[in-house]
């Protein structure tokens, strides 16, 4: 075949008039490769295949190496060769490819379902419209919606796939289902068991008999599955010489059901119990043999456990391939003394020189670009291969949010020694549009939400983004744009824009005799009080100021940021600072002929246009695995706010915020072939503080930039809470799945400490605390944020626990029903 290749090329040279003159094209260095006749495959996809081969002799085995790694993509019916001369000399040689592409699918029909519905089907589809059509891949997709019968009891199920010509290099995938009959399993028994009972085995087992929680729908693979964990079971016991003689099956057919019953006998023979008699090791000089031992976790003398045994194998191999050995060839043999019944094993090392990556190839990035990709790998062409690298960059590629699946392939190199690696990403959508209404509790409860995201824009990585809020408390427009990537580094540079106007309510009143100017410190007190004592006698009693004595005002805010930030991937997590540095003018009206604010700050912007700016600087320490749905790690910040009173600022004061997460998998079990039982524990605390400047006495602020309570995030349920100076805000979440990627339910449990002063902190209690607990739903796609809770909610009054009043009156409780935009990661 190949010899008819090399006839086919030359008589392409020849046709081109490059045949003569001796040959020229061979031993002459490649100038370049060009490529024709390309419609749907990008040349950007073709470029990183030739590039090695650029500047190297030109050769009949290169050629036919390119050739077949081109052919290997499986993109292409056809590949034709030529012969240009790179410069007019004919010192050098341009390789040009002439392709014919592979029809694309223009529709995909089934015929012949019934008891299946189509949906269900076409998820198992992997070819769909537009796609480049092969056969190979029709009969892989029809080899996978015969599996789908077959996991649904369709024992005798047969698909085939055909590619039916169209118009403009078309074709049409029709797959032809002859489903056949369903078959349940009526009974399983087993011979030869003396060491385990029918019943302990059955329980092993995946397949199941029909029963009332059973359907008893027999799947082949999954029985061959079940034979195989038979045999585990046994091995874990020392039992390693068990094995499965026979398995006999009778089917029963029932016309009345149109159903196969069948009954299933497994004949066993378990053989002796057998205890460990520890590893050694043979062929090793990389790692000494202490290095090689402190891999191994089964202790001699104990019951031989073939799992563990195979543990400590991978264990020893992945040693060396996470240090780039991964050519290396690893054997084991075992020494059995039948006397004492022990088994001991010896590993058998052939070391090979480490692995370098040759090519690092990226498939199925249609938008975003090369670049972006390979940026966020630790590593590049040329290194030693490091399993652990390599782990790190596709979680780094997941953490992205660009893509649905990111799968890598490790083929083997143009020479011994070398190692290609192919990321194939599958991408996700990355525009986030969020939109809802929140109900956040209190006197105005509503409010409406559309933002607007790119997180991919023109496939380079920028964040481009807008956002509307309208309710009847706050109005904001804004843009923002980011870049993750300056001068070649994770070093992130962003500027924002807003406009907002705020109806601020429940402000405080001094309007009544007597009336103070605001800076008799320890005497002055809001209405209806005459001094500061009195104020806080009543506090301390419980009280709070009627609405009457209270006031409202506007807020009209113009503002402009910039942000930057800087992280670091360590062995232990991303270490990172981000700072931002804002300023806006901002105006306080309110009616002067009615209202008096007790805040001089309030009180001294009204009517006019002030300047406030703001220096953020934040550290964080993240070790979450998935920083959209963390399912284990942790996530430590502390951040400073520092607001600043020049040159014409009207607020002085400095904002700090310590964050601490944790996440922990209880539970991940495989409970059928597409959903996992997960139970993941989340837990939040975040204590957020607003302080005087350094020297000064007091803060300066006022109400919107004061902490406060929402009741949809922050102590769910609750009723709104503003001008706090101090807040502890906890949060624990059971969380479980229903669809791991779009849908999870949540227990949660919160206790959230709010105080007018950063001073009570000193006197914390337990009646403090407003506390409440429940659960919900919360969707884990950036497109859809939303989470919908019911909470009940409960407080402490010295000792005694006090049920608060909800609006609904489900399961014996009155309870809230809150609805958020979850914008945090927690």
């Amino acid at each position: 075949m190949r010899k008819w290749c090399a006839f086919l090329f030359l008589g392409l040279l020849c046709t081109a008039g490059l045949w003569a003159q001796d040959e020229w094209y061979l031993g002459k260095p490649i100038a370049d490769f060009q490529f024709f006749g390309l419609e749907s495959v990008s040349e950007a996809e073709l470029r990183p295949i030739v590039r090695p081969y650029t500047g190297q002799p030109f050769t009949l085995e290169l050629f036919f190496e390119v050739q077949d790694r081109l052919y290997a993509l499986d993109y292409f019916e056809v590949i034709e060769a030529n012969a240009e001369p790179g410069d007019p000399g004919q010192t050098s040689v341009i390789v040009q490819f002439t392709v014919q592409e592979k029809p694309l699918v223009a529709e995909v029909l089934l015929q012949g379902n019934r008891r299946l519905r189509r949906g269900e089907i076409m998820d198992r589809v992997l070819l769909k419209k537009g796609d480049m059509a092969t056969q190979l891949q029709a009969t892989l997709d029809a080899q996978g919606i015969t599996d789908l019968y077959l996991e649904k009891g369709y024992t005798d199920a047969m698909v085939t796939a055909e590619l039916v010509p169209g118009e403009d290099n078309t074709v049409t995938v029709r797959f032809l289902i002859n489903e056949g009959v369903q078959t349940a399993i009526r009974n399983i028994s087993f011979v030869g068991n003396d060491f385990a009972a029918d019943s302990t085995l059955r329980r092993v087992m995946k397949t199941k008999q029909q029963g009332l929680f059973s359907s008893g729908v027999f799947q082949e693979a999954r029985f061959q599955e079940d034979l195989k964990a038979i045999l585990d079971y046994y091995g874990e016991r020392g039992y390693v010489d068990a094995r499965i003689d026979k398995v006999d099956r009778t089917v029963e057919r029932d016309e009345r059901e149109a159903k196969n019953f069948l009954n299933i006998a497994i004949y066993l023979t378990e053989g002796d119990q057998w205890t460990y008699g520890g590893i050694s090791f043979e062929g090793n000089e990389i790692f000494s043999d202490e290095m090689l031992a402190a891999e191994v976790r089964q202790s001699p003398g104990s019951t031989l456990n073939r799992t563990r045994l195979e543990a400590d194998t991978q264990r020893v191999a992945d040693l060396y391939f996470e240090n780039g050995y991964i050519f290396n060839l690893i054997d084991r043999s075992e020494q059995r003394d039948e006397r004492k019944r022990e088994i001991a094993y010896t590993i058998h090392i052939l070391e090979q020189d480490r692995a370098h990556i040759e090519n690092i190839l990226v498939k199925g990035n249609d938008k975003t670009k090369d670049y972006v990709i390979l940026r966020e790998l630790p590593f590049e062409e040329g290194d030693i291969f490091n399993k652990k690298k390599v782990v790190q960059g596709l979680l780094n590629l997941y953490n992205l949010q660009y893509f649905a699946a990111v799968q890598p392939e490790t083929p083997q190199g143009s020479a011994e020694g070398l190692m290609d690696l192919v990321i194939n990403v599958e991408e996700g959508s990355t525009a986030n549009i969020n939109f809802g209404v929140t109900f956040s509790g209190g006197e105005y409860p509503i409010s409406g939400l559309l933002r607007w995201q790119e997180n991919n824009f023109l496939g380079r990585g920028l964040t481009i983004g807008a956002e509307l809020e309208l309710s009847t408390l706050r109005q904001l427009v804004s843009f923002s744009f980011e870049e993750p990537w300056l001068f070649g580094r994770r070093w992130l540079g962003g500027v924002n824009f807003s406009f907002e106007h705020a109806l601020v309510p429940g402000v405080l009143q001094d309007i009544l005799f007597p009336i103070y100017n605001g800076d008799e410190t320890g005497l002055a007190a809001p209405d209806p009080y005459e001094n500061y004592d009195e104020w806080q006698a009543a506090i301390n009693a419980g009280e709070t100021i009627p609405d009457q004595y209270r006031m409202e005002y506007e807020l009209w805010r113009l503002a402009a940021g910039v942000n930057t930030g800087y992280r670091y991937l360590t062995p232990v997590g991303w270490l990172g600072v981000r700072s931002g540095l804002s300023t806006s003018v901002e105006r306080i009206t309110y009616d002067d002929t009615l209202y008096r604010p007790f805040d001089p700050v309030i009180r001294d912007g009204h009517e006019k246009w002030k300047n406030v700016n703001k220096l953020a600087l934040t550290g964080y320490w993240d070790n979450r695995d998935y920083f959209l749905n963390p399912a284990k790690g942790w996530y430590l910040a502390q951040g400073v706010t520092f607001a600043l009173g020049f040159p014409l600022g009207t607020r002085q004061y400095i904002r700090t915020d310590s964050t601490a997460q944790g996440f922990l998998t209880l539970a991940d079990t495989l409970v059928t072939d597409t959903w996992r039982f997960k139970l993941v524990l989340a837990a939040h605390s975040a204590l957020s503080l607003i302080l005087p400047p350094f020297g000064q006495d007091e803060a300066i602020a006022i109400t919107n930039d004061l902490l406060y309570v929402d009741g949809w995030n922050v102590a769910r349920g609750w009723e709104l809470e503003r001008d706090k100076r101090a807040l502890w805000d906890n949060r624990l979440e059971l969380r479980m799945p229903i669809s791991e990627r779009l849908l999870w339910w949540v227990f949660f449990f919160d206790a959230v400490a709010a105080y007018d002063q950063v001073a009570e902190l000193k006197g914390m209690h337990i009646d403090d605390f407003r506390f409440g607990f429940g659960g919900g739903l919360r969707f884990s796609i950036p497109q859809f944020p939303i989470r919908l809770y019911l909470a009940k909610r409960f407080k402490t009054t010295e000792g005694r626990v006090e049920w608060q009043q909800g609006p609904l009156g489900l399961f014996g409780l009155d309870m809230d029903f809150v609805i958020s935009i979850g914008g945090d990661t927690f």
